[in-house]
């Protein structure tokens, strides 16, 4: 009976664990937390106790590392996107200065000649 539910919560992590978003992986982590407790207080023998927690203490660690891997990749792509966005800023700036300085030697010109 044990083993069952140990091979249910096994085959729910691994269909979950492919490009899940951090909010399903902390779900997922709180209904492990929540299996771990229930066993604790089941009246299962304290050795298939001990394997089933085992079990699920394996699996919450699993799915801690992807919640670290899931906001890892998201704040890589959010600082990805702030690189762009002051990238973008500064080309609009290096042209408004080019342009003024093309502007500011025209006038000069201008004046040289009429002088």
């Amino acid at each position: 009976m044990s083993v069952s539910s140990i091979s249910s919560t096994v085959s729910t992590t691994v269909t979950v664990s492919g490009n899940a978003s951090v909010t399903q992986l902390e779900k997922q982590l709180q209904t492990l937390q929540k299996e771990i407790q229930k066993e604790n207080q089941s009246k299962d023998s304290t050795t298939t106790k001990e394997q089933v927690v085992q079990s699920l203490e394996a699996e919450v660690n699993m799915v801690q590392m992807q919640i670290q891997q899931a906001q890892a990749k998201a704040a890589q792509k959010s600082a990805k996107k702030s690189s762009m966005d002051s990238t973008a800023g500064n080309s609009i700036s290096t042209n408004s200065s080019q342009t003024a300085a093309q502007t500011g030697s025209s006038s000069r010109q201008i004046l040289d000649t009429s002088a």
